[in-house]
């Protein structure tokens, strides 16, 4: 089982990517959030320069948000800085598009565009919206030996594990982002997304260190409401009370800006330790050497660890640690 990282995309990310190799992480991915988070390919592009074997990525590229040339000229000029080493992550859209004041893009939009995301890279011609178009890149440019470029889908549920099934290369999942989500057929294509922290021994995991690096995972599940693993508690039920107590014109944009990055201040009263331990990934070592042993078990081919928080680099530390990854 392969085991990477996925960052929210912020303006240290790259020299957290070059950590991530040195420890031995096979992955390094970044959010596409740009209301709120860095432009990914910048900070890919950044990365590709610090590192020569992690694997960049960015997760998730949304069809209503990115034309699909500029999503595939990007991936080109990424991939002429990293050759071999890139990914693109394909999905629906969540707060990228809710951050927006739009919905997610449905399963058709997302096959299409991995479709035509394709061929592009693959230098043919295809038709979009209408039009002829193509990459066109002539020698000066760098970018003229164009190759495939593995595209993943991101899935929730089992319509998006079928489009992933007809048309990627993988699958990206959180078996916590809904109600209907679980770790079923097409395991050996299927990485997992994976939130919290290492606890030290003993450790509160209410404590502001735990807070502060497990917390806004615990804050996005009050964020997904009734499918998420949080409902029906007392800490949700009074999320639900306070967001809707916001003008509806601007809920979206209080709902998702700390999206798995940082707990906002009116969710911070909310986050404690039994809601931390039921909502992510945080244990101490032994507990959470145990949970990778259950993945293993189940045959997924990877997973992508998602430190937060202010101490990024404790974070890859003990996880890596927790892991066994050779440091390179």
């Amino acid at each position: 089982m392969e085991i990477g990282v996925i960052f929210p995309a912020t303006a240290t990310t790259p020299e957290h990517v070059e950590l991530a190799e040195h420890l031995g992480y096979s992955h390094a991915f970044v959010f596409d959030s740009p209301s709120f988070l860095a432009d990914p390919w910048m900070v890919l592009a950044l990365a590709a320069q610090r590192t020569s074997k992690i694997i960049l990525g960015v997760s998730v590229l949304t069809p209503r948000l990115r034309h699909v040339v500029a999503t595939a000229g990007a991936a080109a000029t990424l991939e002429a800085l990293a050759p071999g080493r890139v990914v693109i992550v394909v999905g629906t859209g969540f707060t990228s598009q809710l951050m927006i004041g739009k919905s997610p893009a449905t399963w058709r939009e997302v096959e299409s565009y991995v479709t035509a995301l394709r061929g592009l890279l693959s230098g043919e011609e295809i038709e979009w919206d209408g039009s002829v178009i193509g990459l066109k890149y002539g020698a000066l440019t760098g970018l003229d030996a164009l190759g495939p470029v593995p595209i993943w889908v991101a899935a929730h549920g089992p319509k998006g594990y079928a489009v992933g099934e007809r048309v990627a290369d993988g699958i990206l999942t959180n078996v916590s982002h809904g109600s209907q989500n679980s770790i079923g057929a097409g395991a050996a294509r299927l990485f997992v997304q994976f939130n919290g922290t290492v606890l030290e021994p003993g450790e509160d995991p209410g404590s502001d260190r735990v807070i502060d690096a497990a917390g806004a995972t615990a804050a996005f599940q009050l964020h997904i409401g009734g499918d998420g693993v949080a409902v029906a508690t007392p800490e949700w039920r009074e999320y639900e009370r306070q967001i809707h107590a916001i003008d509806e014109r601007r809920r979206h944009l209080e709902t998702h800006r700390g999206h798995l990055i940082e707990v906002l201040p009116m969710e911070r009263p909310l986050i404690n330790g039994p809601l931390i331990l039921k909502t992510t990934e945080t244990r101490e070592a032994p507990q959470m050497r145990a949970r990778l042993e259950e993945l293993r078990a189940s045959g997924v081919a990877g997973l992508l660890y998602g430190p937060q928080g202010h101490d990024i680099a404790r974070e890859l530390r003990a996880f890596a640690d927790v892991a066994q990854l050779r440091a390179r």
